[in-house]
């Protein structure tokens, strides 16, 4: 599903380079649920952050199912992440001036899908997050865990093939964290892969 060949991240600072990521090869077969670990400032996030397409290396060779993402422009990259990508963000990333329905429902208008199905879907959602009861509220107006809740519904309504997750768990408690983490278990059973 996914291959990356001699992946190089720099930035470049008065003739300076330091490198984000060195020479880095790696193979995601579909299906698979795969942990990424390292110490703070090892590249973790830059990486789900090329995967995900929301950013491209300085240099390597980057396939999402046999297709060259690395010759890509920044209009095709757009158009492969809007339906293959669902990204959870640590900081969440929902937008301030929705409500928690409106920032659920944001994928399904990129998609262009008709409101009443969209309406469809986005409730299914509200009340597979067991939040029905938030969904006029603003972010502001949330817990840390239910904002990362309605993260995680919004980065996988569209039914992503590829779902990439930067520390999912980071702000969560213990119990809002295993949650999290049998909810992620639940898709890949169902055939998301999952980074």
């Amino acid at each position: 599903m996914i291959k990356l060949n001699g992946i190089f991240k720099y930035y470049s600072n008065n003739f300076i380079k330091t490198y984000v990521l060195r020479d880095i090869d790696l193979e995601i077969q579909q299906g698979e649920f795969v942990t990424v670990m390292g110490p703070s400032g090892a590249g973790k996030s830059t990486l789900l952050y090329i995967l995900g397409m929301l950013d491209g290396p300085n240099s390597g060779e980057y396939y999402y199912k046999d297709q060259k993402v690395h010759k890509f422009n920044e209009k095709q990259r757009t158009e492969l992440h809007k339906y293959e990508i669902g990204f959870v963000f640590q900081q969440y990333h929902l937008i301030d001036e929705l409500t928690v329905y409106e920032n659920i429902e944001i994928p399904l208008l990129y998609q262009k899908i008709k409101g009443s199905e969209r309406k469809s879907i986005v409730c299914d959602m509200l009340d597979r997050f067991n939040i029905v009861g938030k969904k006029s509220l603003f972010p502001n107006q949330l817990s840390g865990g239910q904002q990362q809740l309605v993260g995680i519904a919004r980065a996988i309504i569209t039914k992503p093939s590829l779902l990439l997750a930067d520390e999912p768990t980071g702000n969560l408690n213990s119990e809002q964290g295993k949650e999290i983490m049998e909810l992620f278990t639940k898709l890949n059973k169902e055939g998301t892969t999952i980074v």
